[in-house]
């Protein structure tokens, strides 16, 4: 595992998938359809276990100072320290997301307030995190 930091938050346009896992994709293409990848912005997911114990996933990408997407939802990526791994390939390997985040969230330094992180630095590989606390 590696530890990341973040020195200031980040603003996240979301787009909430209907279900999970069967509105990833539509959530993705709708962010996308308002949002187009780049590497320049972050593009995100975050995801939790809500009180009837399903897992609400957002997709979402960077807001950059100015922007305004009133379509989509807002989520803050909080600063602080963060810890994780990178998973190349990611689209061949989709049950190892869920085995990491598993993994991820047993570590007793995790800060229950937080969320599972992917972030899609590249078009193959993705990083996948949680935020530990303060």
């Amino acid at each position: 595992m590696n530890d990341y930091f973040f020195e200031h938050d980040i603003l996240i346009a979301c787009k909430r998938a209907s279900r999970f896992p069967e509105g990833v994709a539509k959530a993705f293409e709708t962010l996308h359809a308002t949002i187009p990848f780049s590497t320049e912005r972050k593009f995100m997911s975050f995801s939790w276990m809500n009180d009837e114990r399903e897992i609400v996933y957002l997709a979402g990408a960077e807001i950059f100072n100015g922007e305004s997407f009133p379509s989509l939802e807002n989520i803050t990526l909080k600063k602080g320290k963060y810890r994780g791994k990178v998973i190349t390939n990611f689209m061949n390997k989709i049950p190892q997301l869920g085995q990491l985040f598993q993994e991820l969230c047993r570590d007793p330094n995790l800060d229950k307030e937080g969320y599972c992180v992917e972030w899609y630095f590249n078009e193959t590989d993705v990083k996948c995190f949680v935020k530990l606390i303060d």
